[in-house]
C-alpha cells in the first residue's frame, strides 16, 4: 500500500499545473492535428502535456510505472503485475481543445492494489483544480 502524504498530493497537483501551461501554450498559438491509430486526434499539446508530467513523475517515484494515453502500448500481461502505477490522461478532451471551447482537462490518478489512491483534475483555462485522496 502506499503512503499518501500532503507533499505527494501537492507535487502532483504541480505537475498537473505544469502540464496545464504547456498545454495553454499550445492553445494559445496555432497548431496541427495529426490522428492516432484508431483515427482519434493529437495535438502538439497532447504531447507537451505527456512529456511534463511522465518526466516529473519518474523523477518523483521512479519505481512507479506511468501509463499514459500517449505512452507505447504496454500489454496487459505486463501491466497486470504492477501492484501500482500512474495513470495519466495528459490532455482529456483533445477534440474540445481543437475547438477551442475550455472543455478539456489534465488527468492523473495513482493507481495502487486496483483501486484509485489520489486523483488530480486540473482544468487549463480556469486553472481550477479538483483533487481526492
Amino acid at each position: 500500500m502506499i503512503r499518501i502524504t500532503g507533499d505527494l498530493r501537492e507535487t502532483v497537483i504541480a505537475i498537473a499545473r505544469e502540464a496545464g501551461a504547456a498545454i495553454m501554450d499550445v492553445y494559445n498559438g496555432s497548431f496541427d492535428v495529426a490522428h492516432k491509430a484508431d483515427a482519434s486526434p493529437l495535438t502538439a499539446a497532447d504531447l507537451a502535456a505527456h512529456r511534463v508530467i511522465v518526466e516529473a513523475l519518474e523523477r518523483l517515484t521512479p519505481d512507479l510505472p506511468v501509463l499514459s494515453e500517449e505512452s507505447a502500448h504496454v500489454p496487459w500481461e505486463t501491466r497486470r503485475h504492477w501492484s501500482a502505477y500512474w495513470l495519466v490522461d495528459p490532455l482529456d478532451g483533445t477534440r474540445e481543445f481543437i475547438r477551442r471551447n475550455g472543455e478539456f482537462s489534465v488527468n492523473i490518478a495513482l493507481i495502487d492494489q486496483g483501486a484509485p489512491a489520489l486523483g488530480v483534475v486540473q482544468a487549463p483555462v480556469s486553472g481550477l483544480v479538483w483533487h481526492a485522496v
